[in-house]
């Protein structure tokens, strides 16, 4: 396992390079700007929760394996509540038409992201329990440096703003920090873990693919940010001004 635990590593390295974290670490840019995005990653916070519930998680777990994951996936329920919240204070809730709505989270501006929870349905539905295992530990690492990055620009935000974020703030991380995987005893647990050169192969490859997944993901999320691309409070119409004034 020692070897899929390292090609996570690297490639959670090249990950961080993506053009998205260089513009989240632009400090000309102000805080609220940057973290315009959010809305955008809806379809993907809303549904890492129910990918983690009806597709990762078995009850009874069968192994060890299982139970880390149920663990693990059990310890991440509450995030997309974070999410909505910070919204709130990112001014990002506005009064909308639903349609409006549906139509920006599947608009093509984010189709890269939507594709990356279809992608991780495929590859955890019915997958044995050490693929989930392997599969989440992707997810978590991919999830780690985007919040770590995002987390820098959410303590500028509640300087400037007084306002606290969570999701998209240092707690998020805090939190990662406590979970199951990040157990030191459990890292060397699985480090320890052997398996034939065929079963080696396919878990390096499981992690290649995902981690193409999350490139693609962050590239259009670096698409978003520079074109302002968010969802926004209908102009009002003529009649609505009209009637305001009367």
């Amino acid at each position: 396992m020692r070897r899929v635990m390292e090609l996570i590593d690297k490639r959670a390295a090249e990950y961080r390079q993506a053009p998205f974290f260089a513009l989240l670490r632009d400090t000309s840019i102000e805080p609220r700007r940057r973290l315009s995005f959010a809305p955008n990653v809806a379809h993907y916070v809303m549904s890492i929760s129910d990918i983690y519930q009806l597709v990762l998680r078995q009850e009874p777990p069968q192994d060890e394996y299982q139970r880390l994951v149920n663990a693990e996936t059990s310890e991440d329920e509450v995030h997309w509540q974070w999410f909505m919240r910070d919204l709130e204070k990112l001014d990002a809730n506005p009064s909308v038409p639903f349609n409006d709505v549906l139509r920006f989270v599947w608009s093509d501006a984010t189709v890269q992201m939507r594709m990356l929870t279809y992608q991780l349905c495929r590859l955890g539905m019915g997958a044995d329990s050490l693929r989930k295992l392997v599969l989440l530990h992707v997810i978590e690492a991919a999830g780690r440096v985007t919040i770590e990055s995002i987390a820098s620009v959410g303590r500028e935000f509640e300087v400037a703003t007084g306002e606290r974020l969570v999701y998209l703030g240092p707690h998020h991380v805090d939190a990662e920090d406590a979970h199951t995987l990040e157990v030191p005893e459990v890292q060397r647990r699985l480090e320890a873990v052997e398996f034939g050169p065929e079963e080696a192969a396919s878990l390096l490859a499981l992690v290649d693919e995902t981690f193409g997944y999350f490139g693609a993901f962050i590239e259009e999320m670096n698409a978003c940010a520079k074109s302002g691309h968010t969802i926004r409070r209908p102009a009002p119409t003529a009649a609505a001004t009209s009637a305001a004034h009367t």
